[in-house]
């Protein structure tokens, strides 16, 4: 029997209904102070801003919320992927 626990067999793990509910948990949490469509203006400013200074966004913009209780505040963590625009330095030249 001690052999057993041991190993932590008898521990009760928890099922994929359990950790779904626990994700749905954090992402509501951490999502609840943002409006989507003032995300949607931010992640179409940032797009602009990349074109602005010489990139083509490549890929899907991913941008994530994330609350902090301890100074009340929600960090914005942005996914953006870009490739610098190979004309960018003749715009510069030519004054664009």
């Amino acid at each position: 029997m001690v052999f057993s626990n041991l190993f932590g067999k008898e521990k009760e793990r928890p099922t994929a209904a359990t950790a779904d509910d626990r994700l749905s948990l954090v992402l509501s949490y951490q999502r609840s102070d943002i409006d989507e469509r003032k995300l949607k203006q931010f992640q179409a400013r940032l797009i602009d801003l990349c074109d602005d200074f010489g990139y083509d966004v490549v890929g899907q913009v991913e941008i994530r919320p994330q609350s902090r209780q301890r100074d009340n505040t929600t960090v914005l963590n942005a996914s953006i992927p870009v490739r610098l625009r190979e004309n960018s330095e003749d715009e510069e030249s030519a004054g664009l």
